[in-house]
């Protein structure tokens, strides 16, 4: 039996730096030749891309099946912001979204993305919110620096003193 087999027998199952997009994506072939991808791509960064579908078992029924990214950021944040409300629902947990706040930011982010975008910060001592200042998607430092992600539309551009909304990680890992 393969990995792929055995883990469809669970309800749901992921995997982490295998998902991609092109020529070197092979789970993306096996998923489908097992079930169906019912999302494979979203418009965030980082988290591009991330995979959702339905694996058949071998007594017929369906396994959820939920593919990260590949860079650790990526995998981190859709972890928190997909996976995990994911499992908790599946448990039968009602509220599982998390409590964002409304915080001073005390950096600028001049030049935003066309996608949803989710910032690395932490709080400083004086109220506001400071900016890791490399965000890209392979620098896991970051998370251990900071204390959330401030949540930023697509194409906004973040001043010094802009009030953003800031996702403290103790809201969502609990």
């Amino acid at each position: 039996m393969s990995f792929l087999q055995s883990a469809v027998e669970l309800t749901a199952f992921g995997f982490g730096e295998h998902v991609r997009v092109g020529e070197e994506d092979h789970v993306k072939a096996a998923v489908e030749a097992e079930g169906r991808l019912d999302m494979w791509r979203i418009a965030m960064k980082p988290g591009k891309p991330l995979a959702y579908g339905q694996v058949r078992r071998t007594d017929g029924s369906g396994a959820s099946f939920i593919g990260l990214p590949g860079n650790p950021v990526s995998s981190f944040v859709c972890m928190m912001l997909f996976v995990r409300p994911f499992v908790l629902r599946s448990q039968g947990v009602r509220n599982v979204m998390p409590k964002g706040f409304s915080i001073r930011a005390d950096f600028e982010w001049p030049k935003p993305d066309a996608r949803q975008e989710y910032l690395r910060v932490r709080l400083n001592s004086s109220g506001g919110l400071d900016l890791f200042a490399n965000q890209s998607s392979s620098v896991l430092t970051s998370t251990v620096w900071g204390d959330g992600l401030v949540d930023n539309p697509p194409r906004q551009a973040i001043k010094r003193g802009d009030t953003v909304r800031f996702l403290p990680f103790s809201e969502l890992a609990r």
